[in-house]
C-alpha cells in the first residue's frame, strides 16, 4: 500500500481573504430574508437571530483581539451590539472590523490563542473557517444549498485536525465529559490525503500522511468537514473499519470544538 500524501500547503492570504469577503456577503444576503425566529438546525436552541449575532460577536471580539494582543472572552463588550443597532447593522459592522484586522501581511506579529507570540495567518484561516461553517448553519436554517470549495474544505478540515483536537481536548474536554478510558484511532481521509488521528483520554496525537488507524472515514473535503464539524451525517462518507473507535473519535470532536 503506498502511504497518503501529506496535506497540502496552507492557503494564501488573499484566498482566506476572499472567501471571507465572500461568506460574510452570502450571510449578509440571507439575513435579509430569513425569518429571525427560525430555529438553526445545527445550533440548538439557537434562532437565526441568535446565530448572526453571534458571528458578529465572534468578528468583533476577535478584531479587538488582534489590536489588544490578548484574548477577548465571549460576552465581553467588544463584541455587543450598540443600542438599538439591528442585526445586519451589527453584522455590517463586526465584517468591516475584522476584514482590517486580518488585511494585512500574513507574516504580521499578533497574539493568538494557540501562542501569544503569534502570526495574522492565523486569524486570516481562523475567520475564513469560521464564517464558512456559519455560513452553512445559516443555509441549512434557510434551506438553502451549501457550496463549498475543495481547497477551503480540505484546509478546514486539517485546521479542526491539528488546531482544535490537539490543542483544544486537553483544555475543554474532561468538563465536557472526556474521561481518561476516552480511545479512537482512526484515519481520516480525502483522495490522496489522509490525518493519522488518535485520541486517548482528552489527548489527541494527529500525523499527517500515517497510514494507520482501526477504523477509516474517508470522503470528499465537503462531506469530511461537515462530518468533523457535526453539520452533517456519514452521507457520502465511506466509514470503514470498527465504528465504536468512530464514535469516540465523534465525542473528542464534540467536546473540541465547542
Amino acid at each position: 500500500m503506498i502511504p497518503p500524501a501529506p496535506p497540502p500547503a496552507r492557503l494564501e492570504a488573499a484566498r482566506y481573504l476572499a472567501a471571507l469577503r465572500a461568506d460574510a456577503a452570502r450571510l449578509r444576503a440571507l439575513a435579509l430574508r430569513a425569518d429571525p425566529a427560525s430555529p438553526v438546525p445545527a445550533c440548538p436552541g439557537w434562532t437565526v437571530d441568535d446565530l448572526l449575532r453571534h458571528v458578529a460577536d465572534v468578528h468583533l471580539r476577535q478584531a479587538a483581539a488582534i489590536a489588544e494582543g490578548q484574548r477577548v472572552p465571549p460576552g465581553d463588550p467588544a463584541g455587543a451590539a450598540a443600542p438599538e443597532e439591528s442585526t445586519v447593522a451589527h453584522l455590517d459592522r463586526a465584517a468591516a472590523r475584522i476584514l482590517a484586522a486580518v488585511d494585512r501581511p500574513a507574516s504580521t506579529p499578533c497574539w493568538t490563542w494557540p501562542e501569544p507570540r503569534g502570526r495574522l495567518a492565523f486569524w486570516q484561516r481562523r475567520m475564513a473557517q469560521e464564517t464558512l461553517i456559519h455560513r452553512v448553519d445559516l443555509e441549512q436554517a434557510t434551506g438553502e444549498p451549501s457550496d463549498l470549495a475543495d481547497d477551503l474544505a480540505l484546509d478546514g478540515v486539517d485546521e479542526v485536525l491539528t488546531v482544535f483536537l490537539p490543542l483544544s481536548l486537553p483544555s475543554d474536554g474532561p468538563g465536557l465529559g472526556i474521561g481518561p478510558d476516552l480511545r479512537a484511532s482512526v484515519l481520516v481521509g480525502s483522495g490522496a490525503v489522509a490525518w493519522g488521528v488518535e485520541v486517548t483520554g482528552a489527548t489527541a496525537r494527529v500525523a499527517a500522511g500515517a497510514p494507520a488507524g482501526a477504523a477509516q472515514v474517508r470522503g470528499d473535503p465537503a462531506a469530511l468537514l461537515l462530518w468533523l464539524w457535526g453539520r452533517g451525517g456519514e452521507e457520502g462518507l465511506d466509514v470503514q473499519g470498527d465504528r465504536g473507535q468512530v464514535a469516540a473519535l465523534r465525542r473528542a470532536l464534540v467536546a473540541a470544538t465547542q
